[in-house]
């Protein structure tokens, strides 16, 4: 009989200078030890999301997502059961707040990375942060979305993507976006122009107050034979904001995750494709990439 996979998620929370941060530690009383702050997922719950959820609850400060990490698997006991944990980390910048004690965490410490190396209870710990001492941590996130399931009343070779929204599956898809954009802090919406791709970011929109910009060069006729223009105008776009999400369909957002890494500090992914509802996360300064990641729809 295999054994049941608990999910978890966590981050290196970090503070002050990019080059020479401190980062969050917090002390377990009931296991005694220091350790990065994570926690079990909710079922149903996206590990993005998990991970900032957790990383809040520990430690009372807020967090913002920044790149992946790595994740790290060990045994565990669940349940009276032996169980495999699945634990994914994504480095996070201190945003603001202050550390409230819990019954699980009695203590929170913020210490430079080769004092926290020393303190951290756990050698997979000292795994997690050694893979953020290797990161570049002074970056901004793009997220390329594709636009959930769609809907039509016109038979399936007539279908055009101008007459689609989304359908039931698509909109709770979109619903269970909008955390994963609160904890990337986007603060720009950029859509193909076409009702499927708007109503992917309408709930964020309506959650904020944000206005939905529209843009034909997104949809699938405007980019065919335009991928490098643009790519160039996301680029500038994403240089230019804080947290820029763009959403389209699969032709044009693996068209774009293709242009925008090409030429920068890491390799291109072998495979660009992503599921309904699924995005790529580009983390870059100005325009430059230099980490990705695929996710998922979040459910």
């Amino acid at each position: 009989m295999s054994r049941p996979t608990v999910l978890a998620a966590g981050g290196v929370l970090w503070r002050r200078d990019s080059a020479n941060p401190e980062v969050a530690l917090v002390h377990r009383p009931e296991y005694d030890d220091w350790s990065l702050p994570k926690g079990k997922a909710k079922v149903g719950e996206h590990l993005l999301v998990t991970a900032l959820r957790e990383v809040s609850e520990e430690t009372g400060y807020r967090p913002r997502i920044g790149p992946y990490l790595t994740t790290v698997r060990y045994p565990i006991t669940s349940r009276g059961r032996a169980a495999n944990k699945i634990a994914a980390y994504w480095s996070m910048r201190c945003i603001g707040g202050s550390f409230r004690a819990s019954r699980e965490v009695d203590e929170m410490r913020w210490l430079p990375l080769d004092e926290a190396a020393g303190r951290l209870s756990s050698a997979l710990d000292r795994v997690v942060l050694a893979a953020f001492g290797r990161i570049r941590r002074d970056t901004e996130p793009l997220l390329l979305v594709r636009h959930g399931a769609t809907v039509s009343s016109q038979p399936r070779f007539k279908r055009r993507p101008e007459s689609q929204r989304l359908n039931r599956s698509g909109r709770d898809k979109a619903a269970c976006l909008v955390p994963v954009l609160a904890g990337l802090g986007i603060t720009e919406l950029l859509s193909a122009d076409l009702p499927a791709c708007v109503d992917m970011l309408a709930p964020f929109a309506a959650t904020t107050g944000m206005t939905v910009r529209r843009e034909a060069q997104l949809t699938p006729g405007g980019f065919a034979g335009n991928e490098n223009e643009v790519a160039d105008r996301v680029r500038q776009d994403a240089s230019c904001s804080q947290a820029l999400v763009v959403c389209g369909g699969q032709r044009v957002i693996t068209g774009l995750v293709g242009a925008l890494v090409h030429g920068s500090d890491v390799l291109p992914p072998p495979e660009t494709r992503v599921k309904k509802g699924g995005w790529w996360l580009l983390h870059h300064r100005d325009g430059a990439v230099s980490a990705y990641e695929r996710h998922g729809p979040a459910d």
